[in-house]
């Protein structure tokens, strides 16, 4: 089965009943399990999946900064008498966003063939999801600047991180940036990118623009899972009528 695969009738569990009177639940099931309801319901869920891929690595970056925020956390891994913690942290820092790249890359490829495969046929729903990624990720800075770093660290390098601290009246936030000079000595930018990162004052914001983008993600898969289930919602409602038979009459021969 393939990453983007949606069964048209997975094994369900074997229910057995006694009584030649009584309706086979078995049978039931399984009709239950190949019925285009089921199928619908299982690709609002694969598109969920897709994305919570992306998503997950996205958290667990944020929550690497988030923890830095507290002083018990950070305070040692900025003494000065143990550089190790900080360079620690770096790599740390660089292997989470290596994650996220990699995973924004997946996403991307995976609901492609997704769409692909189960929608081909659908042109109005294929014109409104190219619609709706022109209008949420074509010529976005974070977005472009995100696929071109995915490039980047496939064909050069992982960026080079950088902690920087920022001091308030008795507070201190802390974030990672990405310094833009050895950025932009790579080749492979493009003339939208390679201007938006001269722009940013010598430094890139990543995680600002991480969570920018993962925002914008999350708006527009659950657009699409939302749009599939109203493609499907006469099948998922009369499947769901059909479940609750189902579990009324398990109940009923089993006792439940």
């Amino acid at each position: 089965m393939t990453d983007t695969d949606v069964p048209a009738e997975p094994a369900g569990e074997q229910i057995t009943t006694e009584g030649a009177g009584r309706p086979s639940l078995v049978d039931w099931q399984r009709r239950l399990n190949a019925s285009s309801g089921y199928r619908a319901i299982a690709l609002g869920d694969r598109v969920k999946r897709i994305g919570y891929v992306f998503q997950g690595n996205v958290a667990q970056y944020k929550s690497l900064v988030a923890r830095l925020q507290d002083p018990e956390f950070s305070n040692p891994i900025f003494d000065i008498r143990n550089p190790g913690a900080h360079d620690e942290l770096l790599s740390e820092a660089e292997r989470l966003l290596h994650n996220v790249l990699t995973a924004l890359s997946t996403r991307v490829d995976q609901q492609r063939r997704f769409m692909e495969k189960h929608f081909q046929d659908d042109q109005v729903l294929v014109d409104e999801y190219g619609g709706k990624i022109a209008s949420l990720f074509k010529s976005n800075p974070h977005a472009e600047f995100l696929k071109g770093l995915r490039n980047y660290i496939t064909h050069t390098q992982l960026p080079v991180a950088q902690s920087n601290q920022t001091f308030g009246h008795g507070s201190c936030e802390i974030t990672f940036t990405l310094p833009g000079e050895p950025l932009l000595e790579w080749k492979g930018w493009n003339g939208t990118q390679r201007a938006w990162i001269a722009g940013q004052g010598g430094v890139v914001a990543i995680v600002d623009a991480v969570d920018i983008y993962a925002r914008k993600a999350g708006e527009f898969d659950k657009w699409l899972f939302d749009r599939i289930a109203l493609k499907y919602k006469t099948d998922i409602d009369a499947y769901l009528r059909e479940c609750a038979d189902f579990n009324r009459e398990y109940d009923r021969v089993f006792g439940g």
